[in-house]
């Protein structure tokens, strides 16, 4: 019994490690090529080709944004970036909106 327990507490640690590497308050933390403040010419451009509209901005834009994977295959499997957590985000367009940067541990 002791060891069925072991076993189950070990996972359990093991899936919450796991799950706090790869997700925010508000989804997947993403790897963003640059951030931009929302009034820069870079940032507008973006915002403006996913709808979003710059007075409705209160944080960082992420550029070139994809989500960080836990399992390690796909482009964001490794940030050397910026890591950042977003309000919303536009995968299809890489934008990030409202994004706060963050520590990601392994």
């Amino acid at each position: 019994m002791f060891a069925q327990f072991t076993v189950f507490i070990t996972t359990a640690l093991a899936a919450s490690s796991l799950a706090s590497t790869d997700v925010c308050n508000t989804g997947l933390v993403q790897c963003c090529g640059a951030l931009a403040a929302p009034s820069t010419v870079a940032a507008t451009n973006a915002l403006s080709l996913v709808g979003v509209a710059v007075q409705d901005i209160t944080a960082l834009v992420g550029l070139e944004c994809s989500p960080i994977t836990a399992i390690g295959v796909g482009s964001g499997a490794a940030c050397s970036t910026s890591p950042v957590c977003c309000d919303k985000n536009v995968f299809n367009q890489g934008v990030g909106v409202n994004c706060s940067p963050v520590t990601v541990q392994a």
